[in-house]
Parts: structure tokens; C-alpha cells; sequence
């Protein structure tokens, strides 16, 4: 089943940052934090209590603590964390203050890139060079987003098998063309039956599921900027049969094609 994520207008303001190796004695006085606050454990153990509730989180945990908790932590001496740590508010489109649809924690392991995401972003705010708020706030919309796909999303693209990342990209740059299934079997090295499961257990689609699913945004795009009517739209991403892709598109969408037309001015 597919999660809907709502938030496609976040604005983060971030007020603190911090690559954090803990001290014996560090720790977080009880206080109610009027921002969110992620916390990625790299190295070590500690103990956080967020509203009364005590949390021993460890290597590859990650906190999501929301505004408005009560929040505080210490370390566990005997094996001191490394985290990278950041406070932020954030708002939707509309200037009023949103939340993240995160768990307080969950068990994400130590993941690379998310590692270099923070050690970007940390190196921005740090140094402070003219337009770092701009890139700050983009780089921790990258993180939100990689762990919107971690954790709501419940996959890793990181990880996908490199065979089916250069089918992706094949029909990504090809969508418009006549690809088969054998296609792009032949492309990768594989047979078509054993290409089909992999690109399946890899994606949770069928290759022909994918194609037209990629397909149909293309088109959705073209109709919604305007740059194209139905029926070129159908030409231009690769389908012959109009009322094929009218039902294809329905069947996607939930909504006919021409429902995406920018509507003309008076």
C-alpha cells in the first residue's frame, strides 16, 4: 500500500545545529521545546525523556521530537554518542507552523548518504558564507525527504540493485519510445522472466506498470503547464491510441486528462 505525503510546501527555519560528540557530563535540562528537533545517533547510547516517557536510543536511531514536547537527555558514560543534531521550525505555504509525520523514533541503521547530507548541511551553517540560509533550508528539505522514503515510504532507492536503477534511467530518458519488457532485459544482461521479478521486488511495480505510470506524469505535466493539448500530450509520451491513454490515465490519476488543462484567462 502507498503512503500519501502531504507536505509539499515545507519551509524550514532553522536556529540550531550541531555535530555533537557528547562529554561524560553532557546532557539537556528539562525544558518544552517550542521547535522540532531531529536527532540522528551516529556512535554510542543515550538516554532521552520526552514527555515523562525515557528512550535509550543507540547507534542508527533516529529521533523526531515535535514542538510543544517536554523534552530532556544525559549520556550513558560508558559509550558516549556522536549525533548530528538540529532544532528548526517549520511552516507550510500559508505561514502557519506544521510537523513532521515522523515517529518519535525509529531505527533507521547508519546510512551513507544521509550521513554526508548532514555533514553538508553542518559544514554550511557553520561557515555562514552569503546565502548559507538558502541552502540550509534545501539540504534539510533533502534530509526530510530521504527520511520521508526511510521510514513513512519504507524504502531505500540507495539500495536498489544497480541493474534496475540503469532500467529506470533507460526508460526515464526513453519513455516516449516503444520499450518492452525484453527491452530492457537485453539492456541489463538478464533473461526477461528473472528481470521482471527482480524490477518487481526492487520498485513494487511490473515493468509495464512503471512505463506507464512514468508516461502518464510526463503527460500530466505537459497538460498542467499548458504546453500541449490532449491529444498531443498522448503523441509525445508515447501513445498511439488516444482513448487508451485517456482510460490509462484515469485508471492513474483518478481524473481525465482534460481536467489538467490550464484553464485560459477571460
Amino acid at each position: 500500500m502507498s503512503v500519501e505525503i502531504n507536505d509539499d510546501f515545507l519551509v524550514p527555519d532553522i536556529g540550531y545545529l550541531i555535530y555533537r560528540k557528547c562529554t561524560p557530563t553532557w546532557e539537556i535540562a528539562e525544558n518544552e521545546i517550542t521547535f522540532c528537533d531531529i536527532t540522528y545517533v551516529i556512535e554510542g547510547k543515550g538516554i532521552y525523556v520526552i514527555n515523562g516517557v525515557e528512550y535509550e536510543v543507540k547507534r542508527g536511531d533516529l529521533l523526531c521530537i515535535p514542538r510543544g514536547s517536554l523534552r530532556k537527555a544525559h549520556c550513558i558514560v560508558d559509550d558516549l554518542m556522536i549525533v548530528y543534531s538540529t532544532n528548526f521550525t517549520l511552516y507550510g505555504m500559508d505561514g502557519e507552523l506544521d510537523g513532521l509525520p515522523l515517529p518519535l523514533l525509529t531505527h533507521i541503521g547508519i546510512k551513507s548518504d544521509l550521513i554526508g547530507l548532514f555533514h553538508e548541511l553542518s559544514n554550511v551553517w557553520v561557515r555562514k558564507e552569503a546565502g548559507y540560509r538558502i541552502k540550509t533550508r534545501g539540504l534539510l528539505l533533502v534530509i526530510i525527504h530521504r527520511l520521508y522514503e526511510l521510514i513513512l515510504l519504507k524504502k531505500d532507492p540507495t539500495s536498489t540493485d544497480y541493474r534496475v536503477k540503469r532500467a529506470i534511467s533507460y526508460i526515464s530518458e526513453n519513455y516516449a519510445s516503444n520499450i518492452s519488457v525484453k527491452e530492457l532485459a537485453n539492456l541489463v544482461g538478464l533473461n526477461t522472466v528473472y528481470f521482471g521479478a527482480l524490477f518487481k521486488n526492487e520498485t513494487g511495480m511490473l515493468v509495464n506498470q512503471y512505463l506507464a505510470q512514468t508516461r502518464i506524469n510526463h503527460a500530466e505535466d505537459m497538460l498542467q503547464n499548458g504546453e500541449c493539448n490532449v491529444t498531443e500530450a498522448a503523441e509525445r509520451c508515447g501513445y498511439k491510441d488516444l482513448s487508451h491513454f485517456r482510460k490509462q490515465f484515469k485508471m492513474i490519476k483518478g481524473y481525465s486528462p482534460s481536467q489538467c488543462l490550464r484553464k485560459q484567462p477571460d
